[in-house]
């Protein structure tokens, strides 16, 4: 058997890689989605510089380049996420090696809707009494569904202005 040292370490190592998943995952966010914003830039030069005909041209190859970007933004969105469920499931199973020790499967099932304690005490009826806390629907899903759907969003967009510059 491990001794305590051995698995607060091994707790510490698995919250910081699961911190850095975390990270990891909003900042491929970012740096995609700052991606397809730079690419409109060149797309509104090209759209008011050159005839219909060479437009049509460098909007379908900007196109192709934003179609390109989206799906990798999609890959390596969708393997962030299997990473950082793989480092939060290893984090709540090494908590359960703990007498009390609840810090990452409280956040799980806050995350989840359910009502957990928080730390924080309320003075009710001239007692302290431990705070019981949820997260709505909206608020736990929207972060991770509005990410998860704007590359969709992207990729459409971009089909979408390859083929309109080629019918109109």
């Amino acid at each position: 058997m491990m001794e305590l040292e051995e698995w607060l370490r091994l707790y510490q190592a698995l919250s910081t890689t699961a911190g850095v998943k975390e990270r990891g995952y909003w900042t491929i966010a970012g740096i995609f989605l700052l991606a397809n914003c730079l690419l409109i830039f060149p797309l509104s030069l090209f759209l008011f510089s050159y005839k219909a005909w060479e437009g049509r041209f460098f909007t379908t190859v900007l196109a192709g380049i934003g179609v390109l970007v989206c799906l990798g933004w999609s890959l390596s969105q969708r393997r962030a996420v299997q990473e950082l469920n793989h480092a939060s499931g290893l984090l709540r199973s090494i908590e359960g090696q703990f007498a009390g020790g609840d810090f990452h499967r409280s956040l799980y099932k806050l995350l989840a809707g359910e009502e957990v304690c928080i730390p924080s005490t309320s003075w009710k009826c001239k007692e302290w009494h431990p705070k019981v806390t949820h997260l709505g629907p909206v608020t736990r899903l929207l972060p991770h569904a509005s990410i998860s759907v704007l590359p969709v969003v992207f990729l459409l967009a971009w089909v979408a202005l390859a083929i309109v510059s080629w019918i109109f």
